[in-house]
């Protein structure tokens, strides 16, 4: 294998450990920030019923107040939004140690050592959750953005609509014409 095979194997492993911590990143920031929003739920509105009750108000906004708190603590707990928060910030964790070796084995990397990371990647990937395609998009174009300059970056971005990008975390977008 010529050294430029190698080089250009090394940069494809930094892209690919790169676009997954970008990713992972994301996604345990989403499950944060969604148990947090639940839990602000619950606080507000399971004091506000319990003030309701206390002071007798209509009996359709103790209800109301009730509902809610029991759809969003039921939804955090069916998700497990804090446990999925833990595995992706682990799994980031993981991308970032191979990241790490591939910076200390610099330009004198040898396919041995390439073929070692790339199999740990398959054991990191094979305790993965299914990946939402649209949000793989948006942290290649992350990687993209960061890695070379905004008219080389501008060329290779994907063009998903603002839709997708927004509700990249919560549906499977097809992406093929992005």
């Amino acid at each position: 294998m010529s050294d430029a095979d190698i080089a250009t194997q090394i940069h494809e492993l930094e892209f690919y450990v790169q676009r997954n911590v970008r990713y992972h990143m994301r996604r345990g920031a989403f499950f944060l920030r969604w148990g947090r929003f639940t839990a602000f739920v619950g606080v507000i509105f399971g004091s506000a019923t319990v003030t309701s009750l206390i002071s007798g108000s209509s009996p359709y906004l103790v209800g109301a107040s009730a509902l809610l708190v029991t759809l969003a603590s039921s939804v955090d707990l069916v998700v497990g939004t804090g446990q999925r928060a833990w595995l992706h910030n682990d799994l980031r964790k993981r991308y970032l140690d191979i990241e790490a070796e591939l910076l200390v084995a610099g330009p004198g990397t040898d396919a041995g050592t390439i073929r070692q990371m790339r199999s740990r990647i398959r054991k990191i990937e094979a305790d993965e959750p299914p990946t939402l395609p649209a949000l793989e998009l948006l942290a290649r174009d992350d990687v993209i953005r960061a890695m070379y300059p905004k008219e080389e970056a501008d060329k290779h971005v994907s063009n998903l609509s603002w839709f997708k990008r927004t509700t990249a975390q919560w549906f499977d977008w097809d992406t093929s014409s992005a």
